[in-house]
């Protein structure tokens, strides 16, 4: 990975929750994710155990939906999947949410050779036959989709993949090591907070608590911060 932050910089807007209504809300466009914010977003990404399956099934399907409760690492995890498959153009295309397994089909034009992400898909489609014919449509032209939604696994199980939450102890600790926020902090406090984070049920709760411990460093000049990056990929304006 090149161009990520300095010491202290952490990524804070992936972990904001945004309900049903507001995603509804979203301008349905096409917006562009380079290969640089994707870096900066996986700095601190930790694999969860079901990934390497994930993996292997993308590269084989070329589609996959990954499914599970909300807050559970999805978004990241599908860039992070995309980021293991070999492409022509390191682009990341995000589709609008609002697109269903028909359109996606049929009315969406893929490029030879791209990755595509679809997060937290409001329409979302379960019709097998459907998927499976997009996930041919995509190895034909040797490009990538990943989709995520809230929910249990449905009949399309080829392109789905049950997703979880890393562990929280690890989490912590890589988070820690990645934004060297060790530094100055007596091991009580240290070992005091890794015990919360073990309680804590979401990565990003985990990574608010690691977050939480030294100071956040503003980025140098001319380097990209992937808050702005993900509000406008919801379709919130650049602040």
């Amino acid at each position: 990975m090149t161009d990520t932050p300095g010491p202290g910089e952490i990524d804070l807007d992936y972990i904001t929750p945004i309900n049903d209504r507001l995603r509804a809300m979203a301008p349905p466009v096409t917006r562009e994710l380079t290969r640089r914010e994707a870096d900066t977003l996986l700095r601190s990404y930790l694999e969860p155990p079901c990934f390497p399956d994930a993996v292997r099934r993308l590269a084989e399907r070329h589609l996959l939906v990954l499914v599970g409760q909300e807050e559970t690492g999805k978004r990241l995890g599908a860039l992070a999947l995309l980021s293991r498959m070999s492409l022509a153009e390191g682009t990341i295309t995000v589709l609008p949410p609002g697109r269903s397994a028909a359109e996606l089909l049929s009315r969406t034009e893929y490029a030879p050779g791209r990755a595509y992400l679809l997060y937290d898909w409001i329409i979302a489609g379960t019709d097998r036959t459907e998927l499976i014919n997009l996930a041919r449509k995509l190895a034909e032209l040797g490009s990538y989709l990943v989709v995520t939604r809230n929910g249990a696994p449905s009949r399309a199980v080829e392109v789905e993949q049950a997703w979880g939450a890393p562990d929280p102890g690890e989490l912590f600790d890589l988070c820690l090591s990645t934004y060297d926020l060790r530094a100055g902090l007596a091991p009580e406090v240290l070992a005091g907070a890794r015990d919360r984070a073990l309680t804590l049920t979401t990565p990003a709760q985990v990574v608010r608590l690691a977050a939480g411990l030294g100071p956040i460093e503003l980025p140098a000049a001319g380097r990209t911060r992937p808050q702005p990056v993900l509000a406008e990929l919801r379709g919130r304006p650049r602040p």
